[in-house]
């Protein structure tokens, strides 16, 4: 037997076209190498959208590589991720399932207190089952609730798909992040099926098969991009009961990371730098970043002609440019900063340091958390393309009632 593990897709990621793009390109070479494979199915764990509810643009060509796979015969298994998760069950992987392309696999019911989750059992004769991921690992919360019993008791070669950071085995750039303990994973599956962190890694623990983290087929921040370089993605055989991984990496370009140490220099004379170290690399097709740090001398930020560096490589033929200049300040002016790797943990923090002035005394601050993080999610969700406005703030509103369990108001706006 043989399957794909592909995980953190995050289709839809990135404002820039040229990026978008090479998101969607990334997840289409998985997909296509899948199928030259010849593998029996592909299990996508958490976050094959970086939304809940994506713009046509970037799912359309998605939708199209699934029915490819599908047309071949390959079964695909989904769970949803912490950024395809939505609270009140309106997202596209449920569009997905409906249209036969994929299969959720993180069905659960709720007996005596109990969460019993469901096997999915695949024609290979492999079960399948899992747990959906939630901002800030809010998810740790069903994993105590777990009928551990019955999940590990089940015969058979199994795999649990995750989308979860693992405490004990956080990579230091994700350190940061929050997570479940491994204790929490149940025992005796063949193969754990991890997604969320975005750098690939197996673990070994007694009692389970391989633990396994993909990282995301193509990076999806300015960090990951000047860390890694690429995505990639796991093609597993599996043989007498024993699944082995073998690492797939995705490369689409070169990557040229460029440092400025902007510290106690002029505008000019950084302009001058950035200048000099991009005439010394082969920017054609290839992604050029460019970090620029520290305390400017004199002068302002925006003197530095930023546009016009891009514009220029542009004209040499780079495929994307990517300036982060967020570290960058003058002895005028220095921006007060929230320590956070990317968007997620930004959000996390910002929540965190605030959520106390909220006077909702049944609530404690983990419950806090969780709703305003769930509000968040709703308040999030882009206007559709086919929406009218008055839609969209119905929608919006709809949701989130119902997200505050305002039964009542909800039915006296509906």
């Amino acid at each position: 037997m043989k399957f794909a593990h592909i995980a953190d897709c995050h289709i839809g990621a990135w404002s820039e076209p040229e990026l978008s793009e090479l998101v969607l390109k990334a997840f289409s070479k998985a997909i296509d190498e899948s199928i030259e494979e010849d593998v029996d199915f592909i299990l996508i764990s958490g976050d094959l959208m970086d939304t809940s509810r994506p713009s046509t643009d970037v799912l359309a060509p998605a939708v199209q590589k699934l029915r490819e796979a599908k047309q071949k015969g390959i079964r695909i298994y989904t769970i949803p991720g912490s950024h395809d998760y939505s609270p009140t069950g309106k997202t596209m992987l449920k569009v997905l399932e409906a249209a036969g392309l994929t299969q959720n696999v993180a069905k659960a019911t709720k007996e005596q207190g109990k969460l019993k989750l469901k096997f999915t059992q695949d024609d290979s004769g492999t079960k399948i089952t899992g747990m959906p991921g939630r901002t800030g690992a809010l998810e740790i919360h069903d994993y105590k609730e777990l009928d551990r019993q019955s999940l590990e008791q089940e015969p058979g070669f199994k795999i649990f798909m995750f989308h979860s950071a693992l405490q004990k085995y956080k990579p230091e750039i994700y350190s940061q992040m929050a997570g479940v303990p491994v204790s929490l994973l149940p025992k005796n599956f063949d193969y754990y099926a991890g997604g969320h962190v975005h750098k690939k890694g197996v673990y070994n623990e007694r009692d389970r098969g391989p633990i396994v983290f993909t990282g995301s087929t193509f990076p999806t921040n300015y960090r990951e991009l000047e860390k890694f370089k690429k995505g990639g993605f796991y093609i597993v055989e599996v043989e007498d009961g024993e699944a082995k991984p073998d690492w797939r990496p995705i490369k689409l370009c070169d990557v040229f990371p460029l440092k400025i140490n902007a510290e106690n220099k002029t505008p000019q004379e950084v302009e001058k730098e950035i200048r000099q170290k991009t005439s010394k690399i082969d920017a054609e097709k290839n992604l050029v970043l460019i970090r620029v740090e520290g305390t400017l001398r004199k002068g302002k930020t925006t003197q530095i002609s930023f546009n016009k560096i891009k514009e220029d490589l542009k004209e040499k033929g780079a495929r994307a440019i990517k300036i982060n200049s967020r570290e960058l300040s003058t002895k005028e002016y220095e921006e007060v900063k929230v320590e956070a790797g990317n968007r997620t943990e930004l959000e996390q923090k910002v929540m965190e340091n605030n959520i106390q002035q909220f006077e909702l005394e049944k609530y404690s601050k983990q419950q806090k958390m969780e709703l305003a993080q769930n509000i968040f999610q709703v308040l999030s969700e882009e206007k559709g393309e086919e929406e009218t406005n008055n839609e969209y703030d119905q929608k919006i509103v709809e949701n989130t009632l119902k997200t505050l369990g305002l039964k009542e108001e909800l039915e006296e706006y509906l």
